[in-house]
């Protein structure tokens, strides 16, 4: 494990810097052999708290399998044995009657057993500071949890996701880095959530990147090669985009290689302030991103850390069910950062 961690100076670099930062972090899919071994790992660089939600026997074995150095690492928390039913009972109600939404008796016992709603209500009652979960649970069902129970951060009106993508061997971006979104969560984006997807990330890529973001929106036209409603789309993005932000470096529509290789946007677009230089990369709908970053991990042979959910009132981020062992460490430390980045932003 520490060898494949080293090989891969994103995720190392990702470790390095969240070293110092502790806080209580809850995985909701604790009964995932993988999260074991990726905690038993990072126990060694972060003196966080883990919580870990599932089946206790499940855990336990998990954790007896994995042979792991130091097993009081784990909290476990099995809802089906929780004290706190009647409690969390409580917050779900409240949580869905603030969304004008009805719910049996029955609903809330079977939203008790769900884990990634389980952590969410840990989230909203500040039992812990952030979550990860999605190693075994879908999207949606993390999403759900966050949208009817967590809630969204003040001002925000979407959720969104965005993934961090390191090339080996790669000129372009910063070195290889990129940012993508959005590769998990909305599906076809309307003009008002496409600017929200990409503010958003904007603001995720300065906190992650430490460089300048260099935003590109992306399509199968570059600057006017190409007419249709979705690019008009794009186009009145990037114009909405530099009126709230104006230091923002932003271009769109753009194709890809024109949003990356310096010497190809020379030829389609000489006038765009990009240069070429594209480190953020802005897809117009879910499909194309999904697809793009997969196969930028597993043809590129990238190293991928995501999805970081963005919007959330704490952050809740997502794994790929595919995901390996050191995304998940990945994962853990960005969310850690992530979590220190918004509370110096007052967000939480």
């Amino acid at each position: 494990m520490n060898e494949i961690i080293s090989g891969k100076k994103l995720i190392s670099d990702l470790i390095r810097s969240s070293s110092n930062i502790k806080r209580r972090i809850v995985f909701s899919d604790g009964d995932d052999i993988r999260l074991v071994k990726a905690l038993d790992y990072l126990r060694d660089f972060n003196k966080s708290q883990f919580f870990l939600i599932g089946k206790e026997k499940k855990i336990t074995d998990n954790i007896k399998e994995a042979q792991v150095k130091n097993k009081d690492i784990y909290n476990i928390i099995d809802p089906a044995k929780s004290k706190k039913k009647e409690e969390y009972g409580e917050i779900i109600i409240n949580s869905f009657k603030k969304r004008s939404k009805d719910i049996t008796s029955d609903q809330v016992e079977e939203i008790l057993l769900n884990t990634s709603y389980f952590s969410a209500i840990m989230l909203k009652n500040d039992e812990v500071d952030c979550a990860v979960g999605g190693s075994i649970s879908s999207t949606e069902a993390l999403i759900k949890a966050v949208i009817n129970v967590l809630g969204l951060v003040k001002g925000k009106k979407y959720l969104s996701g965005a993934a961090f993508v390191e090339v080996p061997d790669c000129i372009y971006g910063l070195n290889g880095k990129f940012v993508v979104a959005d590769p998990a969560i909305i599906p076809y984006p309307t003009q008002e959530q496409l600017l929200d997807i990409t503010l958003s990330t904007y603001e995720t890529a300065k906190a992650f990147l430490g460089e300048i973001p260099y935003v590109a929106l992306l399509s199968y036209s570059t600057k006017g090669s190409a007419n249709s409603e979705e690019i008009n789309k794009i186009r009145s993005v990037v114009k909405l985009a530099r009126q709230i932000e104006p230091e923002i470096i932003i271009d769109g529509e753009m194709q890809f290689d024109a949003a990356i290789v310096p010497e190809v946007c020379k030829i389609k677009a000489p006038e765009s302030p990009l240069k070429g230089r594209s480190n953020v990369l802005i897809f117009p709908d879910l499909n194309a991103a999904n697809i793009s970053y997969k196969i930028f991990q597993r043809i590129g042979k990238a190293t991928v850390c995501g999805t970081v959910v963005q919007g959330a009132a704490k952050p809740f981020n997502d794994l790929s069910r595919g995901c390996l062992v050191e995304d998940i460490v990945a994962l853990t430390t960005m969310t850690l950062l992530q979590t220190k980045g918004m509370k110096d932003s007052s967000l939480i």
